[in-house]
């Protein structure tokens, strides 16, 4: 088992309000959103705080760039059409993210936690908690210092196996507040995703994803990305 099988997530943040069709809001989204299939970059956007918007975009690590531009402008019209007139909404879909809404402190926001999980169970589910607990200690270890966003890593599994693991955050994230986030989405894999050959749990900021099958198939395969 190589890879779950990839569950399109879409959420709409309910108490963030909504938008008319000819508001400024909507003219600044289709703006922001704009820049970011172009892969230009954004930041706020927006002369009052109900119409500023703030989009930020988040492709795996390891994957070409022609890869995560496919992802996220097919990602954007599907988000759109999810949630049509909500001012905060989230996707992950893939392997990449797209995320739309006011600006927070920090950036940091976890209004939404999800998952995907693999239904292949471990033959022997000790030694995999076992072994994701050591990935997990030694990825959180690298990024603690705030000099990493994205981590790749992996352990020997078993006499010929082996376990992968991968951690990121948005690039809007302070380091601290990519620690907690990462901190957090690894307190979730045990609940969520008991003895499971393969998952990742999924927030707004940060993800993290484990498999017995190396998911980085094609991709550049960076063991890690330095903040700048």
């Amino acid at each position: 088992m190589a890879e779950p099988i990839y569950t399109d997530i879409f959420r709409c943040k309910k108490d963030s309000g909504t938008y008319q069709p000819n508001s400024p809001y909507k003219t600044n989204l289709m703006a922001e959103l704009k820049k970011a299939q172009s892969g230009t970059g954004s930041g706020p956007i927006g002369n009052k705080a109900d119409e500023t918007v703030y989009v930020v975009t988040l492709c795996a690590g390891y994957l070409k760039p022609n890869d995560c531009t496919s992802c996220i402008n097919k990602t954007i019209p599907l988000l759109l059409e999810k949630c049509p007139n909500q001012k905060g909404a989230a996707a992950w879909r893939v392997t990449c993210m797209v995320r739309y809404g006011t600006p927070v402190i920090n950036n940091y926001d976890v209004w939404f936690l999800a998952n995907e999980v693999s239904p292949i169970k471990a033959m022997d589910v000790a030694l995999l908690e076992k072994s994701l607990s050591e990935l997990v200690s030694m990825s959180l270890y690298e990024v603690k210092p705030g000099l990493r966003r994205y981590v790749y890593k992996d352990l020997g599994y078993g006499k010929n196996g082996t376990l992968h693991m991968v951690m990121q955050c948005t690039d809007d994230l302070l380091p601290n507040d990519c620690h907690k986030c990462l901190i957090h989405v690894s307190n979730e894999v045990k609940p969520c995703c008991n003895g499971a050959k393969a998952a990742a749990v999924f927030t707004p900021n940060c993800y993290i994803r484990y498999s017995l099958g190396d998911f980085r198939e094609g991709g550049n395969r960076p063991s890690s990305i330095t903040i700048n």
